[in-house]
């Protein structure tokens, strides 16, 4: 019988791939909640925003994104996972580019009043 011993090293960075799974350290794509509010000034809609941004920004993968119905059945991840606030700020999308830390605020006051 032919038997194979892995290495220290192999068995350590399996073992240790395994540990983070289990425990949940491995990303989901989302982070906190941001806390962001929706100022009673807020002028942030759709049309003047929101379309632009998910266009720019997330539409390419997220096709569920290009309308506003769809973003706003899926507040609470975009949030956790692209918009910034006082709670936290999220950086897991947009997946390979660089958004502003303004951008990513703007995303959290326009979902925290609800993606109007």
């Amino acid at each position: 019988m032919n038997v194979r011993r892995w290495s220290g090293d192999v068995r350590a960075a399996c073992t240790a791939w395994l540990l983070l799974v289990a425990s949940g350290c491995a990303q989901n794509g989302l982070g906190d909640p941001t806390g962001s509010t929706c100022p009673a000034d807020s002028k942030l809609t759709y049309q003047g925003f929101g379309q632009a941004f998910m266009h720019d920004h997330c539409t390419s993968c997220h096709g569920a994104f290009s309308t506003q119905e769809g973003v706003q059945a899926s507040i609470d991840r975009i949030d956790r996972a692209a918009a910034a606030g006082p709670d936290s700020i999220n950086t897991y999308m947009p997946d390979g580019e660089d958004l502003s830390d303004k951008d990513r605020k703007k995303l959290g006051e326009w979902l925290a009043c609800g993606a109007p």
